[in-house]
């Protein structure tokens, strides 16, 4: 059975917003081999619409960000979503919310793109990352 957009089921209805959590627990944060993967992938049409993180021990000067992958396109060869990256160095257990791109069109995932978290700087003693994304449907 294929996914049906509800955005399309109701076009009236008020936005249909969900999250995507993506979760690197203990100390896989603080290996680059985690952020390899694209962890979720776009079964409608979508627009991103918020991208946060909080961690529980904060790295050495790590920062994270999310890509979006089109289909057809390897991971690691994205589009950052984010207008600058969320650093990893701050304040544990504190929610950083990401500034998002102020290109509408890098914001919006079609069937088939797929979410990427990548890294970048020293990620030594990362510990509990969590990151979701804020999304709705769109038509």
């Amino acid at each position: 059975m294929s996914f049906k957009n509800p955005a399309l089921s109701n076009p009236k209805a008020r936005v249909q917003s969900f999250t995507i959590p993506v979760n690197l627990p203990y100390t896989d944060p603080a290996s680059a081999n985690y952020y390899n993967n694209i962890f979720w992938i776009a079964p409608a049409k979508c627009v991103v619409d918020s991208v946060e993180a909080r961690w529980g021990t904060a790295s050495t000067s790590g920062t994270v960000t999310v890509h979006k992958v089109p289909s057809g396109t390897a991971a690691g060869s994205g589009t950052d979503l984010l207008a600058s990256t969320i650093s990893t160095a701050g304040t544990a257990a504190t929610k950083t919310a990401g500034t998002l791109s102020s290109t509408a069109a890098t914001l919006e995932l079609a069937a088939g793109d797929g979410l990427q978290l990548v890294d970048s700087g020293t990620l030594t003693n990362l510990v509990d990352l969590n990151v979701t994304v804020g999304l709705h449907w769109i038509p």
